[in-house]
C-alpha cells in the first residue's frame, strides 16, 4: 500500500513542484521579476503569464522522459542522495542547452532551473527512492536455524 501510494502521490507531486520551481527560476533569469509584469493594463490578465506558460510545456516536453528516467533508476537503486538529485537536475538542464544549439542563449538559466529542480524532486519524494523495495526485504520471514542451539 504504501509503494502505491508513492507512485500515485508522491512521484507526481515531486514531478510538478520540480517543474514549478524550474519555470520560477527561468523567469526571475530572464527579468521578470518586477512588480509591473504581474499587474496587466486595465485589470486584464497578467503578461507574465505567457511565458509562463511556453516555459511550462517545453519544460514539461523537453525534461519529463529523462526526468522520469532518473526516477526509475533512483527507485530500482534506492538512490536518495539529495546531491545526487541536484547534479541530475543540473545535467538535465545542460542537456536542454546543449541540444538548443544554440549560442545565442547563456547556460546558466537552463542549469540553474534543472538544479533547482532536482532539488525541488528530492525535497518532496526523491528523500524516500526505494523504500518500497527495502521494506520488502525488511520484512521477509528469518529463516530458522537448522542445528539446535545450546541448551
Amino acid at each position: 500500500m504504501r509503494a502505491f501510494l508513492r507512485i500515485i502521490l508522491l512521484i507526481p507531486l515531486g514531478l510538478m513542484a520540480a517543474i514549478a520551481s524550474a519555470v520560477v527560476v527561468y523567469l526571475a533569469a530572464f527579468g521578470f521579476t518586477s512588480n509591473d509584469i504581474w499587474d496587466g493594463p486595465n485589470g486584464e490578465i497578467p503578461v507574465i503569464l505567457a511565458p509562463a506558460f511556453v516555459l511550462l510545456v517545453e519544460i514539461s516536453r523537453y525534461a519529463l522522459l529523462p526526468f522520469l528516467v532518473g526516477i526509475v533508476v533512483a527507485e530500482v537503486f534506492a538512490l536518495r542522495s539529495a546531491i545526487l538529485w541536484t547534479l541530475f537536475g543540473g545535467a538535465i538542464g545542460l542537456g536542454i542547452h546543449l541540444a538548443a544549439k544554440s549560442t545565442e542563449f547563456a547556460a546558466l538559466p537552463p542549469v540553474a532551473a534543472g538544479l533547482v529542480a532536482g532539488f525541488a524532486y528530492w525535497v518532496i519524494a526523491g528523500h524516500g527512492s526505494g523504500l518500497a523495495a527495502q521494506g520488502r526485504a525488511l520484512t521477509a520471514p528469518a529463516e530458522r536455524p537448522t542445528s539446535p542451539g545450546p541448551e
